[in-house]
């Protein structure tokens, strides 16, 4: 019975000390006095030991401090931390010195590891060209991320976080064949056929959301090529054109509000900002308008913008992070009017999280019974979170399907026939309208 005891102290003990590396991942040089427990095990230590014991200037508070470090492709990995804001980060590794700027407060690099997991990086940050505090060194210790095969890496031009999804729409060369386009073609005919059945004057309507790497080619890494010629963005929707769908391509309008204050993306996640969101949604509608009038995009003054730091990122899911653990400072999008159809009784996010909710996956329908208004059936991935309230405030009805199910439904366009199917996707997930 003692040795069973025994056990379970032991057991018990090793697990409180991998919780408490997990919510206490920087040991500072005085941190480490009083911590033998860090001193003793690099493996459950994100970093160890400053190493400027010796000045006389003190510590500010931005000074600074190395949070996580995570192989992305080996031997590159990549470092986030925090900083003074605006700031110009230099991290340094033997010959290795790279400079990148921060982003309210915050910073990533990306560097090679060589063959060591644990790495010795000096941290330098300027503003305005002068030396802000003096130089921190770390030891990073590197961890290998497992989840889900999906990878994650940053840019070192910007506070930018890409996915290894990503890529292959980026560089070309992975278009589809003509015989799945033609298999697209004719169930969109088919299709457009029973719904003007329903509905004399339906629509098919896409809308495939480009990936960040499309909009920001210059933060991506350079070991990436941008491909040149048609895409397949280009392929899929010419021939959703020719095949009589409809399809707002949003590529030109946010390669013009791609620099605006409120980003269109998030930095630490792969989908689309609030803001994105809703200038897709006026583009969305001013289509819509010119049959419904009254359906017309409200301007942005008409819903309320609160900026804060907020926590995001499927990239650092990805990485093996604790998503509250990262933040990033961006827009969340509120109406500043009355709701018409208890919309925002489902909310789209998870508080401070600006992951989407478990309760906006589901097939919903909202009713605001405005009959001047025209009505819809949505099909989606997880990019519609961002516009989920946008499109029901502007339509009669709105039936959502659930998220992630692009299967044609004969029994719900019977049911509702609607003016209008739409399809919100991103770029990468281009291939489930091509073949659902």
């Amino acid at each position: 019975m003692k040795r069973v005891l025994i056990v379970i102290c032991a057991l018990m003990l090793a697990l409180s000390l991998l919780c408490a590396c997990e919510s206490e991942p920087i040991t500072t040089s005085s941190e480490a006095e009083s911590s033998s427990v860090t001193e003793s095990s690099e493996e459950i230590s994100e970093v160890i030991s400053q190493v400027e014991e010796s000045t006389d200037i003190p510590e500010p508070e931005d000074s600074v401090k190395l949070l996580f470090a995570r192989y992305t492709t080996k031997p590159q990995f990549v470092m986030i931390g925090t900083c003074a804001q605006g700031a110009e980060v230099t991290a340094t590794i033997d010959d290795q010195a790279i400079t990148v700027p921060s982003y309210m407060g915050w910073f990533t690099v990306t560097m090679k590891s060589g063959t060591s997991s644990t790495q010795k990086v000096t941290f330098t940050q300027t503003i305005d060209g002068e030396q802000y505090d003096i130089p921190r060194t770390y030891n990073a210790v590197i961890r290998t991320p497992e989840f889900l095969g999906t990878s994650a890496f940053a840019s070192n031009k910007a506070y930018q976080f890409f996915l290894a999804q990503m890529i292959p729409d980026f560089e070309g060369g992975n278009l589809f064949s003509q015989s799945h386009i033609d298999g697209m073609k004719s169930r969109i005919k088919t299709r457009l056929e029973q719904l003007r059945g329903l509905n004399d004057g339906a629509e098919i309507v896409y809308m495939i959301i480009p990936s960040p790497m499309t909009i920001y080619p210059e933060l991506v890494p350079e070991q990436y090529t941008q491909g040149t010629g048609t895409t397949r963005y280009d392929q899929v929707t010419s021939a959703m054109k020719e095949a009589g769908a409809t399809v707002i391509d949003v590529r030109e309008l946010f390669m013009d509000h791609k620099n605006d204050e409120m980003p269109l993306y998030y930095h630490l996640d792969s989908h689309w900002a609030d803001y994105g969101a809703y200038l897709a949604y006026t583009q969305l509608f001013e289509h819509i308008s010119q049959e419904f009038p009254e359906a017309a995009p409200r301007p942005i003054t008409d819903f309320k913008w609160t900026a804060d730091y907020y926590t995001s990122a499927d990239a650092m899911l990805y990485l093996g992070i604790t998503q509250a653990k990262v933040k990033e400072y961006g827009y969340y999008r509120e109406f500043d009017f009355e709701d018409p159809g208890k919309i925002t009784s489902v909310p789209r996010y998870r508080g401070m999280q600006l992951i989407y909710n478990d309760l906006t996956t589901f097939e919903k329908t909202f009713y605001t019974k405005r009959e001047e208004l025209p009505s819809c059936v949505v099909y989606r991935d997880s990019y519609c979170a961002a516009i989920y309230d946008l499109i029901p405030e502007r339509m009669n009805k709105t039936h959502y399907m659930g998220m992630w199910g692009y299967g044609w439904n004969n029994a719900v366009m019977q049911n509702e026939k609607p003016d209008y199917v739409i399809y919100i996707t991103s770029e990468w997930n281009m291939f489930e309208c091509v073949y659902n």
